[in-house]
């Protein structure tokens, strides 16, 4: 954003374009626990963490490692729930029968094969907690269910049935199983999640980095109001007079001044902001009143304070400042005398003559009648 916001504090108006926040895309609701793909990893690939000491997987990390160096990812829980006796692996068999546990206990009528009805109770509960934190409304978690149901059910008999889902899970367990041995260990399953890790906070950072897109920060704020007060800097002094400000109110005369308010107004409400920034009242507007003078905008901008100034805010702070221009503009006009009444004529002999009879039709009736 490099567009002047001048406009705001003087007697032009502008408009700053701000291109649409991307939205993050959803993620979907089911299976629940499916492990990340390996499709596309980091360009640096985080190392695998050292396993660690029996009985210490379920343990989460501490704050640091010794050193400096990090702590090692923390292990999910089905994988602390499957390796029971903490040999830091899981067999295929094992993850198999552990993840088959959900569709079973949606599986009601014990057929082998899960219909629409059942398999949308995996986001209902008592399967997903009506209290989960950032859950979305049931109807958009069903929503998502149905779609996640079409995918699952891959030819097309309107059920999911054992073999589709085994499918998925052994697809679920290739992710993890790198080196193709049938087991899970405690560094390949820590390095692809801290694989995931990266990503997602690739992902995020991609998110706001669009978020951000035409929204303004601080140190911007400042240094765009710097740089426009570079430029009113004539002599180059990083000082600036009361003449050289006197420019932002515009041509006194020409075909450029046309359809501006007199320039005598504008020259004295350019000087009403020279005041204003001018705190210690010296005539000149330095660098350091300036950055104050910046902050001091930013921080009235700035609505819901986020740090950002948005297309949204922006536009009040327009509408704020043409609203206090306005004001100074009817204090400066000067005040219309009262029109006096024209006199009534007077007959002959003093005496009042009758009342002035009003046109139209006579009281009561509708017009266009007679």
């Amino acid at each position: 954003m490099n567009r002047s916001f001048r406009s705001t504090l003087f007697l032009t108006a502008a408009c700053l374009a701000f291109p649409a926040v991307a939205q993050t895309p959803p993620t979907q609701a089911w299976p629940q626990n499916r492990p990340p793909t390996q499709a596309a990893p980091p360009a640096q690939p985080a190392q695998p963490a050292a396993p660690p000491s029996t009985g210490a997987a379920a343990t989460p990390p501490a704050a640091g490692g010794a050193l400096g160096t990090p702590p090692p990812v923390p292990l999910p829980q089905w994988f602390v729930d499957i390796d029971v006796d903490k040999k830091g692996e899981v067999t295929r068999a094992d993850f198999l029968k552990y993840r088959m546990k959900s569709f079973e206990a949606l599986d009601l009528n014990k057929d082998n094969k899960l219909s629409v009805e059942e398999f949308i109770k995996v986001v209902e509960p008592p399967v997903t907690p009506a209290d989960a934190p950032g859950l979305p409304p049931l109807e958009e978690r069903r929503t998502r269910a149905r779609a996640e149901f079409q995918n699952l059910d891959t030819n097309r008999d309107g059920f999911v049935e054992r073999g589709e889902a085994e499918a998925l899970v052994h697809s679920e367990f290739n992710n993890y199983d790198t080196d193709r041995d049938n087991k899970i260990t405690e560094p390949e399953v820590r390095l692809i999640i801290q694989r995931s890790l990266q990503r997602e906070a690739a992902e995020r950072q991609q998110a706001e980095a669009r978020r951000r897109q035409g929204m303004m920060t601080l140190n911007e704020f400042i240094d765009m109001q710097l740089r426009q007060g570079d430029e009113l800097d004539k002599n180059k002094d990083g000082k600036i007079s009361a003449q050289d400000y006197l420019v932002l109110a515009g041509p006194a005369d020409g075909p450029q001044a046309k359809n501006l308010l007199p320039f005598d107004m504008r020259k004295q409400i350019a000087m009403r902001k020279f005041a204003e920034i001018d705190t210690n009242k010296d005539g000149q507007i330095d660098r350091v009143e300036l950055t104050a003078h910046a902050l001091k905008q930013f921080l009235e901008m700035d609505l819901n304070k986020d740090r950002f100034i948005s297309e949204d805010e922006f536009k009040k702070a327009q509408e704020a400042e043409a609203a206090k221009i306005r004001a100074i503009v009817q204090t400066m006009m000067p005040a219309q005398p009262a029109q006096p009444r024209p006199a009534q004529p007077q007959p002959r002999g003093g005496q009042p003559g009758p009342a002035p009879q009003p046109s139209g039709p006579p009281p009561g009736l509708p017009q266009g009648t007679r």
